[in-house]
């Protein structure tokens, strides 16, 4: 095996990082690995002057860039599931590795690193898990039951910070913040400002989210094929915290439930619950404003519990561009709350009224975010959003009764881009360039913080088979 191989990863999340260890971990120090991470490092990535609730507020840059990926300053759900977050189980099968034990190797690698050892496993407490899924059952909703690790916005930081000295100290690895890689090209090299470039043996590209549209660009001016995936848009949904409290505490602490609405059967979801937990904004680029949810701590610090209700939906030809008509919503709802979320009562857009100043501070639920737009949902999102939404909402409450009144507030635009999935093999090697590989939710390979891990192996895999051979 030749020494001092440069292996070139572009994002510093969880797929890099995961990937970054799995290299050091079977090849030591028979290369070089070198993390660029366009946002600053972990340390940086708080806010000195505020608490963590009022940072995640204000600064939206810290949020979805930076070292440890969008999933720092979200709740730091961790789906312990083959079927969360993208087909891992499939994933895994194209290489023969077994997916429950690639889950539990990184759940125990961020176990190590200070990851909380509770974990909420539905399963334990059966009597109350069968009493869910017979009432969803009976309504036609369907209930995944999945074992979770919660983190915590307040102590992943900590996590991530662990896994940094952890990889810096064992492994040849350096990861460098505040790096924007401009473009990479078909002879492996990474492209900074000033037309800087470096050149490696090995590229991963594991942009994230953040870097997903950077991603489809590049990809687009090397010839490399991508596929477009399904748009996931909808709302978040706060309601009072003591309407999820008996589900989110005894039976599952990020609940699943999945509905098919009876005027379009469309797919709507639950995602991301955050049990006395935050509304938070997010700059996702210039002139899109969007809505995310934080569990600041196990126990929780606020009197609401929120949730993104997430509508499945796949375009044909001739709009197949499922990135470009989700932008186009999010804007439209940017510009009618002047740049800030729209908030609104769900009575309210029930009855097609705006919601208004002087109606959001008497009604019975308050928002835990500051900085939003009263206004109507329904001059920004199809009717079609719209009415699966309502309905939806009124199936769930047959469930989770509550989630269904007037005072629930409504804030918009939530939406998870859609990455465009790069055209790959079984170890996420590009098919048009050899030792380019990807990883990641920006790559269209996954959808949270497992699922990019998961994918980072595997591509790291791909690698170490390629230097061993």
């Amino acid at each position: 095996m030749s020494k001092n191989l440069k292996i070139g990863i572009v994002g510093a999340g969880s797929a890099g990082l995961f990937a970054a260890n799995e290299l050091g971990k079977n090849l030591g120090n028979k290369v070089e690995i070198k993390l660029f991470e366009a946002g600053p490092s972990i340390e940086n990535r708080n806010c000195p002057q505020k608490s963590e609730y009022e940072c995640a507020q204000c600064d939206p840059c810290r949020i979805m860039s930076g070292v440890g990926g969008a999933g720092v300053w979200s709740s730091g759900i961790l789906n312990l599931h083959k079927k969360i977050g993208g087909d891992l189980e499939a994933l895994c099968n194209k290489v023969n590795l077994d997916v429950n034990q690639i889950i539990n190797e990184i759940d125990s690698f961020f176990v190590a690193n200070g990851a909380p050892n509770n974990v909420f496993d539905p399963y334990n407490n059966g009597e109350e898990l069968i009493e869910l899924k017979r009432k969803c059952a009976a309504v036609d909703i369907r209930f995944i039951p999945i074992k979770q690790r919660l983190l915590g916005s307040k102590n992943t930081p900590k996590v991530i910070k662990s896994i940094v000295n952890y990889l810096e100290s064992n492994f040849d690895v350096e990861i460098i913040p505040d790096t924007k890689v401009l473009a990479f090209d078909k002879q492996k090299n990474l492209i900074f400002k000033q037309n800087r470039k470096q050149q490696f043996d090995f590229l991963l590209i594991a942009p994230g989210r953040w870097g997903m549209l950077w991603l489809a660009q590049q990809c687009d001016q090397l010839g490399l094929n991508t596929f477009y995936e399904p748009l996931d848009i909808g709302v978040r949904v706060e309601v009072p915290s003591i309407i999820l409290e008996n589900i989110c505490e005894n039976v599952q602490r990020d609940p699943k439930f999945h509905i098919i609405t009876p005027t379009y059967n469309d797919f709507i979801r639950t995602f991301c619950v955050n049990h006395e937990g935050y509304v938070v904004k997010e700059n996702y680029e210039e002139h899109i404003v969007g809505v995310n949810g934080h569990q600041i701590s196990i126990n929780g610090e606020s009197e609401t519990s929120n949730f993104a209700f997430l509508i499945r939906q796949t375009l044909t030809a001739p709009l197949e561009d499922t990135t470009e008509y989700g932008r186009s919503i999010a804007k439209q709802t940017s510009i009618l709350g002047g740049y800030k979320p729209l908030l609104q009562t769900l009575g309210d857009l029930r009855k097609g009224h705006r919601s208004r100043q002087s109606l959001i501070e008497r009604n019975p639920v308050q928002p835990t975010l500051n900085d939003y737009t009263p206004g109507d949902i329904a001059m920004a999102y199809p009717y079609r959003f719209v009415t699966d939404i309502l309905e939806g909402l009124a199936n769930l409450d047959k469930v989770i009764p509550g989630v269904n009144n007037n005072s629930t507030l409504i804030y918009a635009p939530e939406f998870k881009r859609s990455a465009k999935k790069v055209d790959v093999n079984e170890y996420l090697e590009s098919r048009q360039v050899q030792n380019i590989f990807f990883a990641g939710d920006g790559a269209g390979f996954s959808r949270g913080i497992v699922a990019a891990a998961v994918s980072g192996i595997i591509a790291a895999k791909g690698i170490i088979k390629k230097i061993k051979n």
